[in-house]
């Protein structure tokens, strides 16, 4: 079987792209790094509007709760009054007909 032997200047060229490729590594998993932090931070942020919008909305359920509670009573009130006006027409009516 008849051994090849890679010659110097075929050599200087591999040894060459590998150092390129090398730095073409380096340089990328820089960039990859950067673009981690970036997006941490990003989580960070959309975290953070979302806890200010929860510390937003919180208030204004609550006075949503109030004024749906301020309308539960508000309809009582106003069913007990037609029930008396019609309670008292029934009376009215009851004490003519005597």
């Amino acid at each position: 079987m008849a051994e090849e032997y890679v010659g110097r200047k075929e050599f200087d060229i591999l040894k060459q792209e590998v150092n390129d490729i090398k730095k073409e590594m380096a340089e990328s998993q820089k960039l990859l790094q950067a673009i981690d932090k970036k997006v941490d931070r990003i989580f960070e942020k959309v975290d953070a509007a979302d806890k200010i919008e929860d510390l937003k909305l919180s208030p204004l359920e609550k006075r949503v709760s109030k004024l749906e509670d301020s309308q539960i009573w508000l309809r009582r009130t106003l069913l007990g009054e037609i029930l008396a006006l019609i309670s008292g027409a029934i009376v009215f009516v009851i004490r003519l007909m005597k």
